[in-house]
């Protein structure tokens, strides 16, 4: 009987238990947040991006630049470049070319120099003999008796001496031809007085002359 009164007060017990009302849990307060932390976590992002921006643009004005300093400067200067090198290369093959020239007609220089040389011997040599055939047409005109054709034909003989003594070097030859040129000046003064003294005077002249000849020339 008293297990059965335990086991009744127990069931009243567990009965009482899970009707009494449940304890209120109390609810859990929202979590506050500090209202400058989202916008610091926002602004390094904004400010990362902002970097990023102006370095890039930097970066694209910097690339502009050398773009337009490449075509504006660095490139005509190139082209500058290549064009003074084929102007030099060109300058060279024409050095080239002169040099070969050059050597080409160094043996026909001393050719030429040669024929020079041989030009003003003939040259004096016939100035000699153009004043020779003077004497001598004077020569004949006086034994013509005609000193007036005498005179004719000693008029140029004057300025042909001179030229004669130009184209000589060797200091004799040139006293020689000064000793003519007084030799014709006397024989031109005699024609109007001493026909006679003329005549002899030129037959010096004209024998000085083909010694001259001689002596220059071998004839």
């Amino acid at each position: 009987m008293q297990e059965e009164e335990q086991g009744a007060e127990y069931l009243e017990d567990e009965n009482q238990e899970s009707t009494a009302p449940e304890a209120e849990v109390p609810a859990e307060e929202p979590h506050v947040t500090d209202p400058e932390e989202p916008v610091e976590a926002d602004e390094e992002p904004r400010r990362l991006r902002r970097f990023l921006f102006w370095t890039v643009g930097l970066l694209v004005l910097f690339a502009l630049g050398v773009v337009a300093a490449w075509f504006l400067q660095i490139q005509p200067m190139r082209e500058e470049n290549r064009s003074l090198r084929t102007d030099l290369a060109d300058a060279w093959q024409r050095v080239e070319s002169l040099s070969s020239e050059v050597e080409r007609l160094q043996p026909l220089e001393a050719q030429n120099e040669a024929l020079e040389e041989q030009v003003a011997q003939l040259e004096s040599h016939i100035f000699l003999l153009d004043v020779l055939v003077d004497v001598s047409k004077a020569q004949i005109a006086l034994v013509e008796e005609n000193p007036i054709a005498a005179e004719n034909a000693l008029q140029g003989t004057v300025e042909r001496l001179q030229q004669l003594q130009e184209r000589l070097s060797a200091d004799d030859a040139e006293t020689t031809v000064r000793g003519m040129s007084e030799r014709l000046a006397l024989a031109q003064e005699e024609l109007e007085t001493d026909e006679f003294a003329a005549r002899r005077d030129l037959e010096i002249l004209a024998n000085n002359l083909i010694a001259l000849e001689k002596l220059l020339f071998g004839e």
